[in-house]
């Protein structure tokens, strides 16, 4: 390739890289066939599966052999065996070290991590690296960067040598704001999780009626004003409709939580586990925000408007959920229908936009860094994967506030009722059991009811 790129040109430089890369080439074959000739024809398939290994050791050596003259406090003996674990736990021989790489790297050690810690140190790495890899060098760099700071600090962690608000860079790159998105963790989407179906859940009293037609009448005005479904749909106007809506939309769960939990210390009553799902919303809506942030900066007016809204509806909402926190599960439940129905439609915008379009790049363009560890899309996902997660949030949202809306005083959030996770626990244990050693696929949702089984008998 060098070769094809560089053979037109004249320049020394490169003339030198020519002749450097054809003599490591001719090394490496005949090193190769050295090795066939010595040891037969029965060697040819091993070497073929280790190839790729054995290139990778290959040109990490000459790296990690320059970098030790960098590290302070791991000797060259550690160093080696730092690097064998790591080419061993290296399961696509990149060279690179992943999240999932680094749980069989740290199951080498179960004497010194948990099964637990392995799970947060992956996912904490994850998220960091948004699903990102290191190489073996930053690697090394990193235990010898910690070790150091141990051994100065000679207390643990040092506080003003890993958290310091300077530029320095963290030898695994990773970045400072993923503290935001790091505690807590997010569900992993599945596929059928991300096909989101667009329901509507009927009023029935007043007051359903009432949160009903004061969300419809918000949607008329919002989208006259921002002139929604008039012209073709761009990036700049979805990114002005979402970042708005999602500085409103993190106001509900907090203002719920904060009003339940005052409500639990003045009655010396249990909440049921809602502050802290209405808490996890509003974290999980402000974390669309952040996302969409990276992705086009608001002007100052923007910015006052905000403030304006987010004043006018957090007053508004903090009175109305002491008056009637139904009225304001069921509002909140409506306009995450309306969300859904948007992300619905920003989506089919984007796999339907024209090849070449401005809006047709999101099918390919890299999501943001926070978007890409916070939802676990991948090294490579993409704006349009990103859409598709943030709609399974808002349908969560929906399904969560409707459900809240009827649920009566004192009941348990079942979303976080032990019992009933861990009835789901056993009919899944319950169900892997009658299907071992089976060809069917009986459940306990096939079984037939006790009466049943007695008339059999």
């Amino acid at each position: 390739v060098w070769i094809r790129i560089f053979r037109s040109q004249k320049n020394a430089a490169y003339l030198k890289l020519i002749t450097i890369t054809k003599e490591i080439y001719m090394m490496m074959m005949n090193t190769v066939q050295s090795l066939i000739k010595r040891s037969g024809p029965q060697i040819a398939p091993a070497l073929a599966i280790n190839l790729p290994r054995i290139l990778t050791y290959a040109g990490t050596r000459q790296l990690s052999t320059a970098t030790n003259d960098e590290l302070h406090k791991l000797s060259a003996n550690v160093v080696k065996k730092i690097k064998a674990e790591l080419m061993e736990a290296d399961r696509n021989h990149d060279g690179r070290i992943n999240a999932e790489e680094l749980k069989v790297l740290l199951k080498k050690h179960r004497s010194t991590f948990t099964d637990k810690e392995i799970e947060e140190l992956s996912e904490l790495f994850y998220a960091a690296k948004a699903g990102g890899s290191v190489t073996y060098d930053h690697f090394i760099k990193a235990a010898d960067y910690a070790v150091e700071a141990k051994v100065e600090s000679k207390a643990g962690l040092d506080h003003n040598l890993h958290f310091k608000a300077t530029s320095t860079e963290h030898p695994l790159g990773l970045g400072k704001c993923s503290v935001d998105y790091l505690l807590g963790g997010h569900p992993v989407y599945t596929p059928e999780e991300l096909d989101i179906k667009l329901t509507h859940t009927p009023p029935v009293t007043f007051t359903d009626g009432l949160a009903f037609r004061s969300v419809k009448l918000l949607r008329f005005f919002f989208d006259t004003a921002t002139r929604w479904n008039v012209g073709e749909i761009t990036k700049k106007k979805v990114m002005l409709r979402t970042i708005y809506l999602e500085t409103i939309a993190a106001v509900p769960g907090f203002v719920g939580a904060m009003i339940r939990h005052f409500r639990a210390l003045r009655t010396m009553k249990r909440d049921g586990g809602w502050t802290n799902t209405l808490l996890e919303e509003a974290e999980n809506e402000k974390l669309h925000l952040l996302t969409f942030i990276r992705m086009y900066e608001p002007d100052t007016l923007f910015r006052y408007l905000v403030i304006g809204g987010q004043l006018t509806f957090a007053s508004f909402f903090f009175i109305a959920y002491l008056l009637s926190p139904t009225y304001c599960h069921r509002l909140v439940g409506y306009v995450e229908e309306e969300a859904c129905s948007t992300y619905t439609k920003i989506i089919k915008a984007i796999q339907e936009a024209p090849e070449g379009t401005d809006l047709a790049s999101w099918r390919t363009d890299i999501a943001p860094a926070i978007g890409r560890a916070y939802w676990h899309l991948g090294e490579t996902g993409t704006v349009l994967d990103l859409m598709r997660a943030i709609r399974a949030d808002e349908a969560n949202h929906r399904d969560v506030n409707h459900l809240a809306a009827g649920i009566k005083p004192g009941q348990i959030n079942p979303h976080v009722d032990p019992a009933a996770k861990l009835d789901q626990m056993l009919i899944k244990y319950v169900n892997d059991l009658m299907n071992v050693g089976r060809n069917g696929k009986e459940t306990v949702e096939t079984m037939a009811p006790p009466s049943a089984h007695l008339s059999q008998s």
